[in-house]
């Protein structure tokens, strides 16, 4: 991914989150824009399976235990300042 994709994914699930914490799902439903909520009906199964693939991915990354790297060029080791 690019950076600028790497942004635009953490502007998309902060902006989702903060609209999660300023209303509940009923009040959303009354309050948004009637096209608004259509589009979200349309794109929404597409877009849940891939964050739900992302997410799997990432879970399936993080559930072993971590490894020592194997380049050793690129590990800090510390020393004297």
């Amino acid at each position: 991914m690019s950076d600028n994709q790497s942004e635009q994914l953490l502007g998309v699930v902060d902006a989702l989150d903060a609209l999660s914490r300023s209303c509940s799902p009923a009040e959303a439903a009354e309050r948004l824009d009637p096209v608004v909520l259509q589009a979200f009906w349309r794109e929404w199964p597409h877009t849940s399976v891939w964050a739900g693939n992302l997410w799997r991915t990432l879970n399936l990354d993080l559930e072993g235990p971590a490894s020592e790297r194997q380049d050793r060029e690129v590990d800090e080791v510390g020393g004297s300042g």
